[in-house]
């Protein structure tokens, strides 16, 4: 049910259809390989035609006539297909004389150019970029490339250029700016020509092995290490062709006589020689994983193992093969193939004769299905300790197989041996069995021929679903991809809401389509989704694609201002977009916009600027908090504009405060009163004029006396004066000023004080009733440690007040007469506690206690 085979599948047997699973198998000494075809090719294509690349992991195949390369004029083009041979794009090709085309790990195409350029496009045909590799490149030009992925999943290219040095680029998915060009050390004889050379990835370097005749070097950065290659053949060889197994640590040499040698990457190890004894020409040779390789002759391909073994298939038509990090994928005329090892699980349970346990359980579903249920139990009885084995090793075979009826059979083999396990079924074996349909769903999907991705399980492992979803995404297989998303539930954010948008970005890229067309085709479909899809993004496409219309028509569906505002902004909507901040109710990013219009886009034209808070209450609110703290003038020229006669006056009468230069205090003085009196304040009006008086009156003081008194306060100045001994001036002061008894008092009395003039605030105490009470007059002597003078006056103090002062002045005899006469027996263990070392004033304190009941 989850993998779906056609229905005339569903018919056949069980034994019939895996007996077609073994048919492909070839024995390579211990290990056996299998070659099967993905699919038959219909293209009308000659590979021995074309520069043909092929992607890693299933991805397209780029086809480029060699008529460019031999700079043969009229119109050429590069084709993409599948691997199913169908087509995805073409590239019109007027660019130059290409040496090699290869891809990166992200599917972009990139050709090699002699003149040491490099184009990249992607699977669309759309140029990403182009550059020149390196200056030493460009002026020796491009003699060979060759393309390379390592098991790591990185991809990058190596050349050799017609003076013999190598230069190459570890990771070819960087940008333009970011692309790293490493040359590697030179041949010890510059003017020898390679015979054949490969790429070595070691670790995260990538050096070059080249065969110069019957010599080795392995090139890195530093230096050309000469190796030897010790064979059962003499004389020394003259190496032809050369390949390394993905891994970097294996590699085969084959030499002009047929002869090859293959072993581990320090020469050290060797693994098989074998003499093919042929007289045909080794046309390509390339490793699957490390335990074989394979070879293309004349109408031939050979398949190598360790040992002596060997196995052979006829061609009809030019082959091209591309390692895998599992086998070797083999592309012809015709068909689109894979040849693997078979993987000990397949082994297990496939292989005719075994006993493993898998084995035994796929043959019990077997005779059950063919109503040799008595067979199937003596089976089920036999491997019933370890069933859940036996399911594991038929859970994982089925992972193993391309065609689904093959996966179909062995999962109900599993499924079959699941229920003996009855309750006690472990978790692992459950979600490994719900784990493997998700995947080999998923996997049969992407495999059909109108998709044409023909990946394997360890392919797919090593990809992983997000990256798989990225190369439906890139393909255009938006429906798919979204699919696969959902049925897997991966997270909208690396799932359907990726593809939503990557759908919407591919859509406004088609200038083909009306603007409000497309509008509201992205608009529809995004709304309608059970996910969030950001607007800005797309809208911010489209700008960039020069559609402002468009992106104005996706803007407004922008949820989110801090997203949609900046984009406002750029596309010089300044209106819509302080209206937006505004109604997001975010200040920061009202202040952020209001800064852009300041000093972007009115800078020069303040008027206008100050117009844009009009019916703005909110925006003119938080700019006049921003311009309190960071431009007092444009916050005043902002009231000025809206009339806003009070604010105005009070930031000019601030501003008098602030200011040191007696000219400047006096304008902005008198500019705040004439604020006020055109806005009618009578009482800021009123506050003003006096502040002005009083300013004009201070600088007279100050002129006539040279007492420091600008910018006091009225109640200050008196202070000032009386400290100088200028009692007229600070009458004066009071007089023209009005300044209330109270305040006048108390500042002659601080200022007295102050000064150390007893006898004049005796005097001055003794003129009338005191307004302010008799108590200040005590505490500034006792602030001065004249308690004489105090004592004075806390006899005229409040009865209230007493007590403290006689306190402060440390009068504990007349502290405690006060505390007993308000009976206050707290007040007189506060004397009794202080009197520790005055034993009479101790006992006359305690008989007052006692004369009031306490003990």
């Amino acid at each position: 049910r989850l993998l779906r085979p056609p229905g005339k599948m569903a018919t056949e047997k069980v034994a019939d259809i895996q007996a077609s699973a073994t048919v492909d198998w070839s024995p390579l000494g211990k290990i056996y390989v299998k070659k099967y075809v993905n699919y038959t090719l219909d293209w009308q294509v000659n590979l021995a035609d074309n520069l043909v690349a092929l992607a890693p992991y299933g991805g397209p195949v780029a086809l480029l006539p060699k008529n460019v390369a031999k700079k043969s004029s009229g119109k050429l083009s590069i084709s993409i297909y599948t691997l199913a041979g169908k087509l995805i794009s073409t590239i019109p090709w007027e660019g130059g004389c290409v040496v090699a085309v290869g891809w990166s790990s992200a599917e972009n195409l990139i050709c090699i150019l002699e003149e040491g350029t490099m184009v990249v496009y992607d699977v669309h045909g759309h140029i990403i970029f182009t550059r020149v590799i390196a200056r030493e490149v460009r002026e020796h030009r491009v003699s060979e490339c060759k393309f390379f992925h390592t098991i790591e999943g990185s991809a990058g290219f190596a050349l050799m250029t017609y003076n013999y040095q190598f230069f190459v680029v570890g990771d070819s998915d960087q940008g333009r700016d970011e692309l790293r060009v490493k040359k590697l050390a030179d041949l010890p004889s510059p003017s020898a020509k390679p015979s054949c050379w490969a790429v070595l990835p070691v670790g995260n370097l990538v050096n070059v092995v080249a065969a110069v005749e019957d010599k080795l070097y392995v090139l890195d950065t530093f230096e050309a290490i000469q190796h030897t290659v010790e064979c059962q053949k003499s004389p020394p060889l003259y190496w032809v062709e050369v390949a390394v197994s993905l891994n970097g640590k294996a590699i085969a040499l084959v030499d002009q006589e047929g002869y090859l040698w293959g072993g581990s990457t320090d020469f050290k190890i060797c693994e098989t020689e074998f003499d093919l004894q042929s007289t045909s020409k080794v046309l390509q040779i390339q490793w699957g994983v490390k335990d074989f390789f394979v070879l293309v002759m004349d109408r031939l391909m050979f398949v190598k193992g360790f040992g002596k073994h060997w196995c052979k298939y006829p061609l009809r038509s030019a082959c091209i093969l591309q390692p895998e990090i599992d086998g070797v994928r083999i592309l012809t005329n015709h068909a689109c193939e894979f040849i693997h090892r078979v993987t000990t699980h397949s082994l297990s349970v496939l292989r005719i004769g075994s006993m493993e346990v898998g084995a035994l359980l796929n043959d019990a579903y077997k005779q059950y299905e063919g109503d040799e249920s008595h067979k199937a139990d003596e089976y089920i009885r036999f491997i019933k300790d370890r069933m859940s084995d036996a399911v594991m090793q038929c859970i994982k075979a089925a992972g193993e197989e391309f065609l689904a009826k093959i996966q179909q059979s062995l999962l109900k083999s599993a499924n079959f041996g699941k229920g003996f396990l009855g309750p006690d079924v472990s978790p692992e074996v459950v979600n490994e069995f719900v784990e493997m349909c998700h995947q080999m769903r998923v996997l049969n999907s992407v495999r059909d021929e109108q998709i044409g991705m023909p990946i394997t399980l360890r392919q797919y492992y090593r990809l992983s679903t997000g990256v798989l979803v990225d190369r439906l995404i890139n393909r255009g297989l938006y429906p798919h991809a979204l699919k696969i998303c959902n049925y897997l539930k991966i997270s909208p954010a690396s799932g359907e809401v990726k593809v939503m948008r990557q759908w919407a970005l591919r859509k406004v890229q088609d200038q083909s389509v009306p603007d409000e067309v497309v509008g509201e085709m992205i608009i529809q479909k995004l709304m309608s989704a059970s996910v969030v899809v950001s607007f800005a993004e797309i809208a911010r496409a489209a700008r960039e694609d020069g559609r402002n219309r468009l992106a104005a028509q996706l803007l407004d569906h922008e949820v989110h201002a801090k997203d949609q505002v900046p984009l406002l902004m750029e596309m010089k909507k300044a209106d819509v977009a302080l209206d937006k901040a505004i109604e997001s109710g975010d200040p920061q990013l009202v202040y952020k916009v209001l800064e852009d219009l300041k000093y972007k886009h009115y800078h020069s034209q303040m008027d206008q600027y100050l117009r844009l808070f009009h019916h703005r209450p909110v925006a003119a609110a938080l700019y006049k908090k921003l311009c309190k703290e960071t431009d007092q003038e444009q916050l005043l020229n902002l009231c000025r504009q809206e009339s806003d006669f009070l604010e105005a006056g009070c930031l000019q009468f601030a501003q008098s405060f602030v200011k040191k230069e007696p000219e400047e205090i006096r304008r902005y003085l008198n500019q705040s009163v004439k604020e006020f009196k055109d806005g009618q304040h009578l009482f800021h009006l009123k506050a003003a004029e006096d502040q002005a008086k009083l300013w004009k009156e201070q600088s007279d003081i100050e002129a006539k006396y040279s007492l420091k008194v600008s910018g006091l306060s009225l109640f200050n100045t008196v202070l000032e004066c009386v400290k100088a001994k200028l009692p007229k001036v600070a009458e004066q002061l009071r007089k023209d000023f009005k300044l209330s008894d109270t305040q006048y008092w108390w500042a002659k009395v601080r200022g007295l004080a102050y000064i150390g003039d007893y006898e004049e605030l005796e005097r001055f105490a003794r003129q009338k009733k005191s307004p302010i009470g008799y108590e200040p007059f005590a505490e500034v002597c006792i602030q001065r440690r004249n308690f004489k003078e105090a004592a004075k006056y806390i006899v005229r103090a409040a009865p209230e007040s007493k007590f403290c002062l006689y306190m402060a002045i440390e009068d504990f005899h007349k502290a405690a007469e006060v505390a007993f006469q308000d009976r206050n027996i707290a007040a007189l263990e506060d004397v009794y506690s202080r009197c520790a070392r005055n034993p009479d004033l101790a006992d006359y304190v305690k008989s007052l206690k006692a004369k009031l009941g306490a003990r």
